[in-house]
């Protein structure tokens, strides 16, 4: 073994057939690595004092770096590794903090990109664009400001349970303008914080999934219990809310949201279920809704007649698949601002779009329908062979929809409601059974 030459290295590289290590001595374990297509690396080897094994770690190519310069640098990492360290080990390890050196808000911003490319699934689906929505408030209004500055690997299971309680106490409140008529009045709460840490799970697993984490900082956290809502409307609140949208009718205010009011009150379906309702979904002949896509994915849902008879009406507009369309460019109706104006109205305090489902099981119990029944008026996600043929249209089923949806519009037209109400739905759907 010798000093390496720059005639002898120049003469290897043109007359390479195969892979050729050349070594030099100054230092020992200095080495060139020569390819048939003519490239060359030097490289240096040693025995890792951090993992015992031998390694061979590049320096650079040939004609970058001339010999002398490849001495030099090769002497300053031998001395490295007598003091015990791997300048292999200490590269990774300097791309892997470089790698996950990311902020919290900047990974948010990540995760909510790869969510909507349908990168990031729930139940082995892409999110929802209403549940997209909503990721994006939390991200913009609760968890950016609490942990967006902190990088995405020093974020402890501590961080979180104080972002949780500062949201939970309404640190994170604010109400801004955000659109030339627009407001965003954010309030915090134990509800919010509950869903923000959910969230915050799911985006550290995400983390884990690339890398850039390997543990889940969420898990540990004890998450305050969301109080059940359990509000639902009397007797004589459905009567002043349907005189609340007879005036609000008269008056001029939007028919599209009123009627999709009306429906959500005599159906129990979801919100997003209704405003996103299409027009192919509908089924006048069996008495259901086709969906397409729901919570809890593609389904049929036996409704009423006194929803079907609201549901047929002319379309205000034909263009749109959508029953309900947006009052400005395409797709369906979204706000909610009128009901609020609405219950104003009919003096209807803690009353939001979802406790009409709460108000129809309500009335469902009332009837004394089984809790099955129940579940399959409303679209619940069971797992029992019962339940499955439950979210089936049988004649039952949409029966007993049709007898709950009548006494919620008989009191909202502020009448008694009688059986005589109730045609026998032999007689109103010949159209018999939807398997």
């Amino acid at each position: 073994m010798a000093r390496l030459k720059k005639s002898q290295v120049d003469s290897e590289i043109r007359n390479a057939v195969k892979d050729t290590r050349l070594w030099d001595d100054d230092p020992r374990g200095l080495g060139l690595r020569i390819k048939p297509n003519g490239s060359a690396t030097f490289f240096i080897q040693y025995v890792s004092p951090v993992t015992f094994k031998k390694v061979r770690y590049s320096l650079g190519q040939y004609g970058r770096l001339t010999i002398d310069q490849a001495r030099i640098e090769a002497k300053r990492l031998f001395e490295e590794v007598a003091k015990g360290k791997d300048p292999a080990f200490e590269k990774r390890k300097a791309k892997h903090e470089a790698e996950t050196a990311v902020t919290l808000s900047e990974f948010c911003d990540d995760y909510l990109r790869d969510s909507e490319a349908g990168l990031v699934t729930y139940r082995g689906k892409p999110k929802k664009a209403s549940t997209l929505a909503g990721d994006k408030g939390r991200v913009l209004r609760h968890i950016k400001p609490t942990l967006g500055t902190k990088l995405v690997r020093d974020v402890t299971t501590k961080d979180v349970e104080k972002a949780m309680h500062d949201i939970r106490l309404g640190k994170t409140a604010v109400d801004v303008k955000t659109k030339k008529r627009g407001r965003a009045i954010v309030t915090g709460g134990t509800g919010t914080a509950t869903r923000t840490v959910a969230l915050l799970g799911a985006i550290f697993s995400y983390s884990i999934k690339l890398g850039v984490r390997t543990d889940n900082p969420v898990i540990g956290v004890e998450v305050p219990p969301t109080p059940k809502r359990d509000r639902v409307l009397s007797p004589e609140e459905y009567k002043r809310l349907g005189k609340a949208i007879d005036t609000f009718e008269k008056s001029g205010a939007n028919k599209t949201a009123l009627l999709a009011y009306r429906i959500l009150a005599v159906t129990g379906c979801r919100r997003g279920e209704i405003f996103g309702l299409k027009k192919v979904e509908i089924d006048p002949h069996h008495s259901c809704l086709r969906f397409e896509d729901t919570k809890t994915g593609q389904q049929v849902r036996g409704i009423g007649r006194s929803a079907m008879d609201l549901l047929t009406l002319p379309p205000f507009d034909k263009k749109s698949e959508y029953a309900f369309p947006a009052s400005h460019g395409e797709g369906h109706m979204t706000d909610a601002k009128l009901f609020k104006k609405i219950c104003k109205a009919a003096e209807l305090e803690d009353v939001s779009l979802n406790v009409f489902r709460h108000s129809f099981a309500s009335t469902a119990l009332e009837l004394e329908y089984s809790e099955l029944t129940i579940a399959g008026l409303l679209g619940h996600r069971t797992h029992s062979i019962t339940s499955r043929y439950a979210h089936h249209v049988d004649r039952a089923l949409v029966s007993a929809a049709d007898r709950v949806s009548a006494v919620i519009a008989a009191r909202m037209e502020g009448r008694d409601f009688i059986s005589a109400d109730v045609v026998d739905l032999a007689t109103h759907n010949k159209g018999g059974t939807v398997a």
